[in-house]
């Protein structure tokens, strides 16, 4: 039972409170059949995040707990359950990484070749252009050679003219008949001057040309050399996460056969030295399927299987072990089956102490549930962040005083035994658990997914 930190001033207190209790407890047990719906669906009602903001608050509030828990924990009878999440948990990231180690990839071979293309089209613009230079070259060899053959001739067939004369010709003196035939020739000799000028213009235009585009073949054969190399690199790591995932797959593998065989070993007791914080290992239809196997008779009219979802999904969300939280309910409760558990739904001795007849009272079976998760919390963690709402302010514990299962012994309750009793207990639904998994059962139980369905971030 959970002791709070002030007990004389409860005990003050007691014999009006064990009045009205007891008075409660008359009615109560009168109208059970009838609100036991009543509660479950107020069970319903609790706050749970319905926005992206109270969504991201409360899986930040989870993280940072299960960060807190002990680095270095024993092996225990369990770690065969949670091996094959860790393996899975792996596998799906190395498969989103290989996806996108391939999509990266596949995208720098397309940026590869795009650079290869554009330097190869440089190349066939170089040889273009370098074709066009030795055309201006040898346009301009030809039109030069035929400026110096009719330069040549202008000087030798001036003949009787002197350089005087020849001037006066081609200022328009055309009463000579030889003159004009001089003039003529002038015109062709100064037409063949433009045409060698323009080839040289050509030339130096082509040579321009050639210049530019060697700088752009340069840095396309850069770029086709650096993307290759990307492509190159990106390939092996591509190889590299193909490598670990199919490892992964076959680690995942040799887990689940782990898992499958654990059942026919020979079974140790869960260790007391277990943190409280971490996440539930079982599932709902472990717990429950345990339950109803056992000798247990409860009272309470909440079916086992909502209980047993209720504690997983609680002690999922808040980043503690509500699977043993679970144990410990039945423990407390003696299956269910106490007076605090029908009249309080308090499953783990909330407030009761010995002077008093009942426990905290909480408004239904989910809410009593959530209370238990969260004041394990507020023993495990000493400055804890809810992910939902307190379900009651009194919930606060020694804060930050029980690292374990066995930590709580003498603390959450006075019995010397208490944490072995709870991972007894436990041990057998580890072992019950293990069983199933043998025959091939509990691989895909309906509660998981529903679970997984709640915990989705909002639309």
């Amino acid at each position: 039972m959970h002791r709070a930190t002030s007990p004389r001033t409860r005990r003050r207190r007691a014999p009006l409170r064990a009045a009205v209790l007891a008075l409660a407890g008359v009615l109560v047990l009168g109208l059970v059949p009838g609100s036991a719906t009543a509660q479950a669906q107020a069970g319903d009602e609790l706050p749970w995040p319905k926005t992206q903001a109270e969504f991201d608050a409360a899986t930040k509030a989870r993280d940072e707990t299960l960060a807190l828990a002990p680095e270095e924990q024993p092996p225990s009878a369990d770690d065969p359950f949670q091996d094959i999440v860790d393996t899975k948990l792996k596998v799906t990231e190395l498969a989103i990484s290989r996806l996108d180690a391939t999509a990266r990839s596949e995208a720098a071979n397309r940026s590869a070749m795009t650079a290869a293309q554009e330097l190869a089209a440089a190349q066939d613009d170089e040889k273009a252009a370098i074709g066009v230079r030795q055309a201006a070259i040898k346009e301009l060899a030809q039109e030069r050679r035929r400026l110096s053959d009719l330069t040549v001739r202008a000087y030798v067939t001036g003949g009787e003219s002197n350089v005087d004369d020849y001037r006066a010709y081609v200022e328009g003196d055309t009463t000579d008949p030889a003159a004009g035939r001089q003039i003529m020739f002038d015109q062709v000799l100064a037409r063949q001057k433009d045409v060698t000028e323009k080839a040289q213009k050509d030339l130096a235009e082509a040579r321009r040309k050639l210049k530019a585009i060697r700088v752009v073949v340069a840095a396309a054969q850069e770029k086709a050399i650096r993307l290759l190399g990307v492509a190159s690199e990106l390939t092996r790591q591509r190889a590299e996460a193909e490598r670990a995932h199919l490892e992964a797959e076959a680690d995942a593998a040799a887990a689940d056969a782990a898992l499958r065989s654990a059942a026919g070993r020979p079974i140790t007791p869960v260790p007391q030295e277990v943190a409280l914080i971490g996440m539930p290992r079982l599932n709902a239809e472990d717990l429950a399927g345990w339950f109803e196997t056992g000798p247990y008779s409860p009272r309470t009219t909440t079916r086992i299987i909502d209980y047993a979802r209720w504690f997983i999904q609680e002690g999922r969300s808040e980043g503690m072990r509500g699977d043993i939280a679970f144990a410990q309910a039945v423990l407390e409760t003696g299956g269910f089956a106490n007076t605090d558990s029908v009249i309080g739904n308090n499953f783990s001795g909330i407030g009761h102490y010995d002077n008093v007849p009942l426990g905290f009272m909480f408004p239904s079976p989910r809410a009593g549930v959530r209370a238990q998760i969260q004041l394990l919390k507020g023993y495990a963690v000493k400055k804890p962040e809810y992910a939902n709402p307190l379900v009651d302010k009194r919930l606060r514990g020694p804060a930050g005083c029980c690292q374990t299962w066995g930590d709580l012994t003498t603390v959450w309750a006075t019995d010397p035994t208490y944490g072995p009793k709870v991972m007894l207990i436990y041990t057998s639904l580890v072992e019950y658990a293990l069983q199933r998994r043998a025959r091939g059962e509990g691989f895909d139980d309906p509660s998981v997914a529903e679970i997984a369905l709640l915990e989705t971030p909002p639309a």
